[in-house]
């Protein structure tokens, strides 16, 4: 099997790392396309390890992933379409819906794909709705393509994708702003900044070790944690009193509406 990218951004490039590492493609089984700047495209391929190719070796390719910015989209879908004929295309873009997809590129069999970041240590989670004319097979190599970088999960509907950004996509980001947070209050009552960095990352990833492992829910362990009276029920109780829940669920919410005020605009050009 063969495959194709259009855009290697960070995402693309997590991706891309992740299906070697897991053996799933070798390099020259993996061609990067960028007619608009083709040096660019020979440097980030052999960066990556994979084969910098011209537009007509699309045709050749079983599936293509378009992994440029969203608003880049139509732009490169009236350079590449006429390379296109029955292969499976995955779209990595946020708010480009497979009515966007299918306006811009015709009746082909589409998967939408939402992973994070985590995908580049293959210890991410990828959410992944499949159109209509998505065969078997190609519903099977898109799955081992994105399981290659962690945990990869089919949803039922495509609007689920905007929940997905939500709770996993733009996620990691949250809990590195919830790290910057701890971290920094530690510096401010005194600790060395990197210490403080370093207990803050530490205990993030063994608590997270901790739910996969066991396995447990998050309410499960955090009481388990948090002793009656004691330090950690005290600083709960502060955050909570402080606005923690309200932020999160905030920040969650506005993630989701972007993506579906995204999906809208789009779909209007």
């Amino acid at each position: 099997m063969k495959l194709a990218f259009l855009g290697a951004g960070n995402m693309a490039g997590a991706m891309i790392q992740s299906i070697l590492a897991a053996d799933v493609l070798k390099g020259d089984e993996i061609l990067l396309v960028n007619a608009r700047n083709p040096e660019h495209g020979k440097e980030t391929a052999a960066r990556l390890g994979i084969t910098a190719a011209e537009p007509l070796a699309l045709r050749t390719a079983d599936a293509i992933v378009f992994a440029m910015k969203p608003q880049d989209f139509s732009a490169a879908a009236a350079m590449y379409r006429s390379y296109l004929e029955n292969q499976l295309v995955l779209s990595i873009m946020a708010g480009i819906s497979f009515k966007k997809l299918e306006k811009e590129l015709g009746a082909l069999p589409f998967i939408r794909v939402m992973p994070n970041m985590g995908v580049s240590v293959r210890r991410g989670v990828t959410g992944y709705a499949i159109g209509a004319r998505v065969t078997q097979r190609q519903a099977e190599f898109a799955h081992a393509l994105l399981a290659a970088g962690g945990m990869a999960i089919r949803l039922e509907h495509e609007d689920e994708i905007s929940k997905v950004i939500g709770v996993a996509g733009s996620s990691p980001a949250y809990f590195c702003l919830m790290l910057e947070a701890l971290a920094g209050a530690a510096v401010r009552d005194g600790m060395e900044p990197e210490a403080a960095v370093a207990f803050a990352r530490e205990t993030f990833i063994g608590t997270a070790e901790i739910l996969k492992a066991e396995p447990v829910s998050p309410e499960t362990l955090r009481a388990r944690i948090s002793s009656k009276k004691g330090t950690t029920e005290a600083a709960v109780e502060a955050m909570l009193g402080a606005g923690f829940e309200i932020a999160v669920t905030a920040g969650y919410i506005r993630a989701v509406q972007k993506s579906d005020m995204m999906t809208a605009a789009f779909d209007a050009e």
